[in-house]
């Protein structure tokens, strides 16, 4: 066998092998499960007009990766990725933005903003809800229906507020330990639930208007048990603390709820009788 035959049957070997592994590729795109393909919805997105990034609509939610809402910045931003934490976090200058698989809430700048529909895990992507993404940047978004593309305005792009400068720290302060006294033991939601509960009384005309004043209110005797007890004053848990800032970021569960209760450890038949029964969330029962 001469050497120039031995070289074309080795080319051709190659490109054989380069066909299979392309095509087995092509395969593997195209046969995708069918109920995956209608739950994600490819949808392109530009940046300013311009083609950049691809999202998927997932429930009637845009969602977009992690990483490519940090490119679209344009602000140099560095991404991370913690494999333990499932968290993704993208570092510019002065802030951060932090997203996890494993949390309902994504926090830029130091506030902290609930994600209702979540954040998804696709292909090993972290993807984000777009919009929620663009009000804490003060992006635009326009929707193409036309051509089923997203279009990102960013012209007038600015970070939120931070944390530091937009939680007034008595608000915090009051909240949490409401929180803590009286959900300390219940899940995120029914600690949300219960500082729900107060900011709605403090938006009402027939209460105090601030955090504290209606905690400590005795117009109609107190309101509230922990104040009778003191455990009002006990330093509030870590996710009491996260509860009172998704509340203060607008976060409800417990719609325009203005009471609570335990059913199990306090009568309701007050309640039965002359509210508006809202919702369970946990141990209480949601008034308004």
């Amino acid at each position: 066998m001469t050497r120039r035959l031995r070289m074309n049957i080795i080319l051709m070997c190659v490109i054989c092998l380069l066909g299979s592994l392309l095509c087995g590729y092509a395969a593997m795109e195209d046969d995708l499960p069918e109920e995956e393909t209608v739950l994600y919805q490819k949808i392109p997105i530009c940046v300013d007009g311009n083609l950049e990034y691809s999202g998927y609509m997932v429930d009637q939610t845009t969602y977009i990766p992690f990483r490519s809402f940090c490119g679209a910045l344009n602000l140099g931003a560095v991404v991370t990725w913690d494999e333990e934490t499932q968290e993704a976090t993208g570092r510019v200058e002065d802030y951060t933005i932090s997203a996890s698989a494993d949390r309902p809430y994504i926090v830029v700048n130091g506030r902290y903003f609930y994600v209702p529909t979540g954040t998804v895990m696709y292909r090993g992507t972290l993807l984000v809800p777009l919009r929620l993404m663009c009000d804490a940047f003060s992006i635009d978004v326009e929707w193409d229906q036309e051509n089923d593309m997203v279009n990102l305005v960013m012209d007038q792009m600015q970070v939120c507020q931070s944390g530091d400068s937009y939680y007034q720290a008595d608000d915090v302060y009051w909240l949490s330990r409401i929180i803590n006294a009286e959900a300390g033991n219940q899940p995120l939601d029914g600690k949300i639930s219960v500082g729900n509960v107060v900011m709605n009384r403090a938006e009402s005309a027939g209460f105090p208007d601030t955090i504290q004043s209606v905690i400590f209110d005795t117009t109609y005797g107190i309101q509230f048990d922990p104040v009778r007890s003191g455990s009002i004053y006990m330093e509030p848990n870590e996710e009491s603390v996260l509860a009172a800032k998704l509340c203060l970021d607008g976060c409800k569960m417990a719609g325009d709820s203005l009471y609570f209760v335990n059913p199990a450890v306090g009568s309701t038949s007050w309640f039965r009788n002359t509210r508006t029964f809202v919702v369970s969330i946990g141990d209480h029962d949601f008034y308004a």
